[in-house]
C-alpha cells in the first residue's frame, strides 16, 4: 500500500515540477523526475528493504552523518538506461507513426 501511495504523489509532483517549463523540456523533466523519486535502494545490504533512494541518501546524510554514494548507485544505473529506453521510444514513435 505504501509504494502504490508513493508512486502516484511521485507522478504528481514530477507533473507539477514539469509544469514549470514548456516544450520539449517539459517531458524530458517529467520523466527525470519520476526516475529520480522512484528509483528504490536496500536500506541495509543483504535485505529485502527497499526505499526510494533519493530519500534514503538524504536521511542518511543529515540524520545519521553517513555520507556513502552507495544508495544513489540505482539512480546512477536507472538515469543513463532512462535516457536510452526514451531515446529508442522517440525514435520508434518517429519512424512508424
Amino acid at each position: 500500500m505504501f509504494w502504490f501511495v508513493y508512486i502516484l504523489c511521485s507522478c504528481v509532483v514530477s507533473y507539477l515540477i514539469g509544469c514549470f517549463f514548456k516544450g520539449k523540456t517539459k517531458n524530458l523533466i517529467i520523466f527525470t523526475s519520476l526516475i529520480v523519486l522512484l528509483t528504490p535502494a536496500q536500506i541495509v545490504t543483504g535485505s529485502n528493504d527497499y526505499t526510494p533512494a533519493m530519500f534514503t541518501f538524504v536521511f542518511n546524510s543529515i540524520l545519521e552523518q553517513n555520507y556513502s554514494l552507495r544508495v544513489l548507485r540505482p539512480i546512477f544505473l536507472s538515469l543513463p538506461l532512462g535516457y536510452m529506453l526514451l531515446g529508442v521510444f522517440i525514435l520508434i514513435r518517429r519512424k512508424f507513426f
